[in-house]
């Protein structure tokens, strides 16, 4: 399929679907024609929102309209498979938000109904440009930092920490991908992405504020997620990597931090700020400013490229990527339960 087009609709028309919507924006080629959102009020709110024609709130009637082209499933995380196997069936291009399902053997039954279909698919790890991981990556394939040895991730949010009542339940129901291990599995795409597969894992997880309120929860409920987490990762290549991720991290500008560290054997590299990097290379000298180069391609921009174009294999983050990521969660569960090391299984 080749098309100068691509009309897409949107299952999940909640709150992370806006984000969707301002992303798609920026991109001329798409066509939001659809959401669909089980809530009437709700749905209706959007279309006005976002100035979409057609609201469904019932999938298999949005699966049945013609003039959808592709999918993008915003759904809770638990119910990630349920839809895109639906979607899939229909034959059409799918974009699921992460994490791809709530383990790896759903992540791996999606890809296999995916490349039985041949259906185009992707994960939304967006962090890779909204980050400056992406930017990092393009001097570790250019040698800048040699062969890796150890990365360093630390993810810090201290939205969550400020005791907001305006905080989303979800963000720490089990079922709905919450807690700092699934609502942050961007990390483990991140690993990933700066060196390639992990062969096991040692975890610590932690849940520190016990009893919570939220803006759809005033009253509270006790917690059952980690909202803080601590992880070293051994790569296939011998490299490892130390990761730090928390809910209950104070003082962070615009209420999130983030740090990304890459030493190898002639260069190093660390994030500095939003988008900004700091480097050395070849001589042991001191870290100082280089240039981030352009944004990194976002998920959303490769999905519809590769839906336009029918070519899988311009899109990064496709569902194996997903399955990769819930792999190492999988592990990080065990390993946390087991208080061991845990290899990832393949």
């Amino acid at each position: 399929m080749t098309k100068s087009r691509l009309r897409i609709g949107i299952i999940g028309a909640g709150g992370f679907a806006a984000q969707h919507m301002e992303a798609f924006a920026q991109i001329p080629e798409v066509e939001v024609v659809a959401f669909m959102r089980r809530s009437e009020g709700s749905l209706r709110a959007m279309q006005e929102e976002w100035d979409v024609p057609k609201g469904y709130t019932d999938h298999r009637a949005m699966l049945d309209d013609p003039d959808i082209d592709a999918i993008d499933i915003v759904t809770p995380t638990d119910s990630h498979k349920f839809y895109a196997l639906e979607a899939i069936a229909s034959g059409r291009p799918v974009l699921c938000e992460k994490p791809l399902a709530l383990n790896a053997a759903d992540c791996q039954d999606m890809l296999d109904a995916a490349e039985r279909a041949s259906v185009i698919h992707a994960v939304n790890f967006n962090q890779r440009g909204r980050t400056p991981v992406g930017r990092m990556k393009r001097y570790i394939d250019a040698g800048y930092v040699g062969d890796v040895y150890h990365v360093n991730i630390r993810w810090g949010f201290s939205s969550q920490q400020d005791a907001r009542p305006d905080v989303p339940s979800w963000r720490f129901l089990p079922e709905h991908g919450g807690g700092t291990v699934y609502e942050l599995i961007h990390v483990f795409d991140m690993c990933r992405f700066l060196n390639g597969e992990v062969a096991r894992v040692s975890a610590v997880l932690n849940t520190a504020e016990k009893h919570r309120q939220f803006i759809d929860a005033p009253d509270g409920f006790d917690v059952n997620v980690p909202d803080s987490s601590a992880f070293l990762l051994e790569y296939v290549n011998g490299a490892y990597a130390v990761v730090h991720t928390s809910f209950v991290q104070r003082g962070e500008p615009l209420r999130r931090g983030f740090t990304a560290d890459v030493g190898g054997s002639t260069g190093r590299i660390v994030s500095n700020g939003l988008f900004g990097l700091l480097g050395t290379s070849g001589e042991n000298a001191a870290l100082a400013e280089i240039d981030p180069g352009p944004p990194y391609p976002q998920p959303y921009e490769q999905f519809v490229a590769g839906a336009l174009a029918g070519d899988q294999s311009s899109i990064e983050t496709g569902f194996e990527a997903g399955l990769e990521a819930a792999r190492i969660v999988d592990a990080v569960h065990r390993s946390w339960e087991e208080k061991r090391w845990v290899d990832v299984e393949r």
